[in-house]
């Protein structure tokens, strides 16, 4: 199957909404979920629209052809030695990490040269270091995900004899990295595939870049983190349950390695919400991981996560939505989703199934005691359709996946 017909229209139509801006796009996220592919679709749109090829430079440092490109003044030369004199050059420079002080050469394309930039790196840090001082307010970040459920049923083209929800059992069990659906659906070697895409994630967008030199312990904090999706930590917790033998963490180590992971994409955060003291609770919040797939293959097939998993995917499936993602917390009681937009704020409860009546209640308590005129939203597998209560609206988790 060649991905590379397959479109990513989320991401696309950002893409198209800043063309020509003074902006420098910059397409942040995990290794192989779909950046250099984005890049590709992106060189065939501006083809499309009739921008000729030779003002188009795709440079891919990846790839051993630029290995030689170290700084950013070879960087500078190599586009510059490109550009058309006399009209618009559109440049796009994938995995820009690779690049010593690349904010330099790109902030001077810019001064200098008619120009429309787009980057891709897969680190966090790319913007967070001091050299981006020298872009800042002069960018636009594009944060890209693995495959939605949405776009796995177009990717994957599972058959029609196949219902709705064994295509999402699919979806938690292969995961969402774009690759995947060129591999035949079987588990041994699509677990392999995702295990050699968490090894060189952990080995080169963590280990190498942050010169890790307790690499046992960092990968000890991982797969905690991993074992325990969902569930609300301190960092003391964490470090409590990390040391090894007589050999105590510090509160800095686990803080630095929690950032690392973030700043890999290996493992988002979703810091506690107090509505009562309208304030995030200071060191406590969940983790989730980026790929359900790569937890699969990190941790094994464990059908009895499959809830908290699927809050996991309700979870990154706000982020993809632009939300910023809290967990509530209203006196003893959680919430599991405080979803914050400039156009909307959602409270949501994500329940497997609602057969349990106690636990449905208490969800829709929770709920009523929140004040203000914010949505609520219950998500479940439960296909049964049921009316709203008491303005509380219930739902099928993935008809809300395929909205």
């Amino acid at each position: 199957m060649d991905l590379h017909i397959k479109k990513r229209d989320l991401y696309l139509s950002q893409l198209i909404a800043y063309r020509d801006t003074p902006l420098i796009k910059v397409i942040t996220g995990i290794r192989r979920c779909g950046k250099s592919m984005l890049l590709e679709l992106w060189k065939q749109e501006l083809l499309s629209t009739k921008i000729p090829a030779k003002n188009i430079i795709h440079i891919n440092f990846e790839s051993m052809q630029f290995d030689n490109i170290k700084d950013y003044r070879a960087l500078y030369a190599l586009v510059e030695k490109q550009l058309q004199p006399s009209s618009r050059s559109y440049l796009m420079l994938d995995e820009i990490q690779q690049v010593v002080g690349w904010q330099k050469a790109v902030n001077s394309l810019v001064v200098d040269k008619d120009i429309d930039i787009y980057i891709t790196g897969s680190n966090d840090n790319l913007l967070s270091s001091e050299l981006s001082t020298l872009i800042t307010g002069r960018y636009v970040e594009i944060k890209m995900f693995p495959l939605s459920f949405k776009e796995f049923l177009d990717f994957q083209e599972l058959g029609q004899e196949l219902s709705l929800q064994e295509k999402f059992d699919s979806y938690i069990k292969y995961g969402s990295m774009p690759a995947v659906s060129s591999l035949p659906l079987d588990g041994q070697v699509i677990a392999n595939f995702l295990q050699g895409i968490y090894n060189t994630v952990i080995l080169k967008d963590v280990i190498q870049r942050n010169v890790v030199k307790d690499v046992l312990l960092l990968e000890s904090i991982l797969r905690f983190l991993m074992q325990n999706i969902g569930t609300l930590f301190s960092t003391k917790k964490i470090s409590e349950a990390c040391s090894i033998g007589s050999r105590k963490t510090t509160l800095d180590m686990v803080d630095d390695f929690l950032n690392m992971f973030e700043q890999a994409f290996v493992i988002y955060k979703a810091e506690q919400f107090d509505i009562k003291k309208n304030m995030v609770s200071p060191n406590l919040a969940k983790y989730y991981t980026v790929d359900t797939g790569i937890w699969h293959a990190v941790l094994g097939y464990h059908a009895l996560y499959t809830g908290t998993l699927i809050e996991n995917i309700v979870y990154l499936e706000l982020l993809r939505r632009n939300f910023e993602v809290f967990v509530g917390k209203i006196e003893a009681k959680e919430i599991t989703f405080i979803a914050n937009r400039h156009d909307i704020q959602m409270y949501v409860q994500v329940i497997t199934t609602l057969t349990e009546q106690s636990l449905l209640q208490e969800r829709i308590a929770t709920l009523q005691e929140v004040n203000g005129t914010s949505k609520k939203l219950i998500l479940t597998l439960d296909r049964e359709i049921i009316p709203a209560i008491e303005g509380i609206e219930i739902k099928n988790v993935l008809d809300f996946l395929l909205e």
